[in-house]
């Protein structure tokens, strides 16, 4: 049974500071995105047949002074253990990403 799945990638960051957000796949280049704090960016998408589906992420600050990178969703690590969830938020934060709702970052910003 195949089922869509939602990726969200949230600017949590203080001071109404903006972010860039470029996602893509090896098929699909979603474009950038410029989130303000507050903004979501959402995409929904189903899993391909050969269950190698793989969405990364690249984050920029307003005047690229940080940057991080993520993978949003990687078919891979769901097969070992990662929640299975319909629905993936990633919280973009001043110390970092993080996977919503954990407290602890799971990738820190790197100086430019």
């Amino acid at each position: 049974m195949s089922y869509r799945l939602q990726i969200n990638v949230s600017n949590q960051l203080s001071r109404g500071r903006k972010i860039t957000v470029r996602c893509e796949s090896k098929d699909d280049d979603l474009g950038s995105r410029r989130l303000v704090s507050g903004d979501v960016y959402s995409w929904s998408f189903s899993r391909n047949i050969f269950g190698t589906t793989l969405f990364w992420c690249d984050v920029a600050t307003a005047r690229s002074k940080k940057h991080l990178s993520f993978n949003a969703y990687d078919e891979s690590q769901r097969k070992k253990g990662m929640p299975k969830l319909h629905e993936l938020t990633w919280e973009i934060k001043d110390d970092g990403l993080y996977f919503a709702g954990f407290p602890i970052p799971i990738a820190p910003w790197v100086s430019q």
